[in-house]
């Protein structure tokens, strides 16, 4: 039998860290100066609050209804790191890099949690959904590091 408490906490983590992206590539689509990659961050920022809703609804299955869903403290950090260097004359490159570093720290909790033996089969099938986008999300950020190196 899984242990509700377990799979709530362990949801609530993961509506933290979708928040932490979510405000993660808003904010960096405020600071880029290419209008495309404006319009790219602000999507995926819609995808990660998207993720985050749907998690929150698999929490409420598993009894948490009320989640926290400000984010980590983590996230907060990074988040005021990427504002801190973009304030100083940060490139597109240098916020794309900051984006890059957020979803690898993502995906790692997202692995935990896919790999946990505790988390049911259904919760292991929204992970995993969300992860492999993260994964695409990731693929796609480096290339757009790669081409404006390249450029």
């Amino acid at each position: 039998m899984p242990n509700s408490q377990h799979i709530a906490d362990e949801l609530q983590y993961l509506i933290q860290i979708c928040r932490d992206g979510e405000h993660r590539y808003r904010d960096g689509a405020e600071h880029v100066k290419n209008r495309e990659l404006k319009r790219v961050l602000n999507e995926i920022s819609l995808e990660r609050a998207k993720f985050a809703v749907d998690l929150e609804r698999e929490a409420a299955r598993w009894g948490k209804p009320d989640v926290d869903s400000h984010g980590t403290v983590h996230g907060v950090v990074r988040r005021g790191w990427a504002e801190l260097k973009a304030g100083l004359g940060g490139s597109d490159d240098a916020i794309l890099a900051s984006m890059e570093q957020g979803d690898e720290y993502a995906m790692r909790y997202y692995d935990e949690a896919i790999q946990d033996d505790q988390t049911p089969a259904e919760v292991v099938g929204v992970l995993r959904n969300q992860a492999q986008a993260i994964v695409g999300t990731l693929d796609r950020i480096r290339a757009l590091r790669r081409n404006r190196q390249a450029a």
